[in-house]
């Protein structure tokens, strides 16, 4: 049974990657090819948190800027003498004006609301905005629509966006996520963010959301997959067409399932191919049988000349 794969290969890994970089998914002195899976989960994992982190952070921003405008009465709110932004608020403003101004276009509130980074929306529920410029609390049945009235709190609110931001950093900056255990749940809080916001805009998050199935799967499907490219103690010669097909029998039933223990070795399977007895006439009367597998390869089956033998594989070829 395969359980590593070629040290070389994995050292290659680890000089493109960084060795910093890979180091935190084997601290416990995993093998390379858990290493390299876990690692490969993590990056599948944050793929599937992009869209509804994306959807959530441009859903906020839009609602807080429309919600803004029309407590200012102006698109160019961040300007405003009626609303009085915090210190950090507007650098953060002018920083986003002076990258627009580089770019050689005029500055105008769409890009300027555009440029402006998660973490100025989520501090438009600090305590300045409720206690100086008095956007908040009535700001908030205006930015979340569609919130529960016992849910309009700016504390839990501004956790709650932390949490999102935090996670948005790390999924955005290819940081491990793969460990924690709440995962599930701060997924569903993203969803929920977006449900608050938008009900429509919520049902095509979910309807494109992967999470659950990647975060489910778990780590198997990727060492499998290493492990089938890239075993130890062989190289993808040893898997040519060329090389004589080998048969073995074995017990029935059995589990036919992706990534089951064959005596082969560790494959991908799936298919259970039926003989049946005009098959076997056929195979005495020196037919050969061509078996379809998965549609990718074909296996060819006749009866062997020497009269002691069984069944020989001819070859296999797509």
């Amino acid at each position: 049974m395969l359980a590593i794969m070629q040290e070389s290969f994995f050292t290659a890994l680890r000089q493109t990657l960084s060795q910093e970089r890979l180091e935190v998914y084997g601290s416990d002195g995993a093998a390379s090819a858990t290493v390299a899976a876990r690692y490969l989960l993590n990056m599948a994992l944050c793929e599937s948190l992009y869209s509804p982190l994306q959807l959530c952070e441009v859903a906020l921003r839009n609602s807080i800027h429309r919600e803004l405008t029309s407590f200012v009465g102006t698109e160019s709110w961040y300007d405003s003498s009626k609303l009085l932004l915090t210190p950090w608020a507007v650098e953060e403003v002018e920083r986003a004006k002076a990258k627009i101004c580089r770019l050689k276009k005029p500055i105008i509130p769409g890009r300027v609301i555009a440029e402006l980074q998660f973490g100025f929306w989520t501090s438009i529920f600090e305590a300045h905005y409720e206690e100086i410029a008095r956007f908040l609390p009535k700001g908030i049945k205006g930015v979340f629509l569609h919130m529960p009235k016992q849910l309009h709190n700016r504390h839990r609110i501004k956790r709650r966006l932390e949490q999102i931001r935090n996670l948005r950093n790390r999924v955005f900056h290819h940081e491990r996520i793969i460990h924690w255990t709440d995962l599930e749940q701060q997924h569903e809080g993203i969803l929920e963010v977006i449900g608050w916001i938008s009900p429509e805009l919520s049902e095509m998050a979910k309807t494109l959301d992967r999470f659950l199935v990647v975060r489910k799967a778990g780590i198997k499907p990727w060492k499998n997959k290493l492990l089938s490219h890239w075993p130890e103690n062989a190289s993808r010669e040893t898997s040519s067409r060329n090389q004589k097909a080998a048969i073995h029998t074995i017990p029935a039933p059995f589990d036919a399932t992706n990534g089951a223990e064959t005596p082969f070795g560790h494959r991908w399977g799936g298919d259970i191919l039926e003989i049946t007895e005009e098959h076997l006439m056929s195979l005495q009367s020196g037919e050969t049988l061509l078996l379809d597998i998965q549609t990718e390869y074909v296996a060819f089956l006749k009866k062997s000349d020497d009269p002691g033998a069984n069944l020989k594989g001819l070859g296999y070829g797509e």
